[in-house]
């Protein structure tokens, strides 16, 4: 019942920010505004991690450490699902609305479940995402005091640029419950990682998509750096797995509860992307054409989950290797009429992914790949 109500709570808090009237883009704020919508910060749709809603119905790739069924299929019907948000606390325009800050609480919850295995339908893993607060610095140009409307822009194809940085963010992830008993019952010498860190995130945007009912080509830079590289990207202790099975140039250790552990390797502890986004203009029934995509360079998590026996002697490795992956988005945007504010557009598409497994303690499966309907409500 208390679940009941705090998401009905949930609902309604997001429901009333949703239903505020948006202030009209020629109206600059030098007091600045409490929890009002702004049209800029937000994910692009090739986003593996974004903050907003979305889900993925499409084939999966099987990786025998993924596999609960044992199925001897390629790929199979899976789910993704996204349940993200992104809430601005406080901005302010300044000089005509030709600068503006915002100061925003961002979040999002990641679920993978495999719904073709016959016999449970098992959640694979859900990762957990929560920063706070984000700040996003964005000039506009060619903006005046009476519009910001494409023919009053002195600069045709440049129109903005932001800054967002946020200095603190967590990620903890989690193996699904049939997995840990399954990997238990078989006696797997690694039942869980735990995949759980600290890291500071920055991005650089040129063109944000804030103009939703024009033609615009964005790209965006970004990089995350771990807070305590020291520990890795991951650690296991006695209560999860064998920790001399896990590869590392670290010792094995007593923590606090006098568990033995050991953190991940050390070594280049960030990552790094790059992301392209066009969209048309809009028609006049309100729906745009959409093209994203990324290319990410990240850490490859160096341990093997297949492997069923203890070693003796501690695994040596000096860092994570790194690997590429690919993410790229094609669909179709409705923005509802008179209104650009919170839960205003929904996009459907087709979302591929190629490279290591982006989710969980499952980040050093390789040659993982997806492809199928997406559906983003933003």
């Amino acid at each position: 019942m208390n679940r009941i109500f705090l998401i009905g709570l949930f609902v309604a808090f997001a429901s009333a920010l949703g239903a505020s009237e948006p202030v009209h883009d020629s109206i600059a704020s030098p007091a600045g505004r409490w929890f009002r919508y702004v049209p800029y910060g937000h994910s692009l749709y090739a986003d593996e991690h974004p903050n907003y809603v979305r889900m993925d119905l499409g084939a999966v790739s099987y990786s025998p450490v993924t596999n609960y069924g044992g199925s001897d299929r390629k790929y199979s019907p899976q789910i993704m699902a996204v349940f993200g948000g992104r809430i601005s606390i406080w901005n302010i325009d300044l000089c005509r609305r030709q600068f503006g800050m915002d100061v925003t609480q961002t979040f999002s919850a990641n679920l993978w479940m495999d719904i073709s295995e016959h016999t449970t339908s098992p959640v694979i893993n859900t990762d957990y995402r929560v920063a706070i607060p984000t700040f996003t610095f964005i000039h506009r140009f060619g903006v005046t005091e009476v519009s910001n409307a494409p023919n009053n822009r002195k600069h045709p194809f440049l129109k903005n640029y932001s800054i967002q940085l946020c200095p603190f963010m967590h990620e903890s992830t989690h193996i699904g419950d049939e997995m840990v008993l399954q990997r238990a019952d078989k006696g797997y010498a690694l039942r869980r990682v735990n995949v759980s860190y600290n890291y500071a995130e920055i991005g650089i945007t040129l063109n944000e998509p804030e103009d939703r009912y024009i033609e615009n080509h964005t790209f965006r830079l970004g990089a995350l750096m771990l807070l305590n590289p020291q520990h890795g990207w991951y650690f296991v202790n006695t209560n999860d797995g064998a920790v001399n099975n896990l590869a590392s140039n670290h010792d094995v250790h007593s923590n606090q509860a006098g568990q033995l552990e050991r953190y991940g390797p050390d070594g280049m502890p960030f990552e790094v992307w790059l992301q392209y986004q066009y969209q048309s203009g809009c028609s006049p029934h309100g729906f745009q054409a959409l093209v994203s995509a990324e290319v990410r360079n990240r850490a490859m998590y160096a341990y093997s989950l297949a492997e069923t026996k203890i070693a003796t002697t501690p695994r040596y490795i000096d860092s994570d290797r790194r690997r590429f992956t690919y993410s790229v988005f094609v669909g179709a945007r409705y923005n509802m009429p008179h209104y650009d504010g919170y839960f205003s557009r929904v996009s459907v598409g087709v979302r591929a992914y190629h490279g290591n497994c982006p989710y969980g303690m499952f980040r050093s499966v390789d040659d993982f790949s997806h492809i199928g309907l997406c559906i983003v409500y933003q």
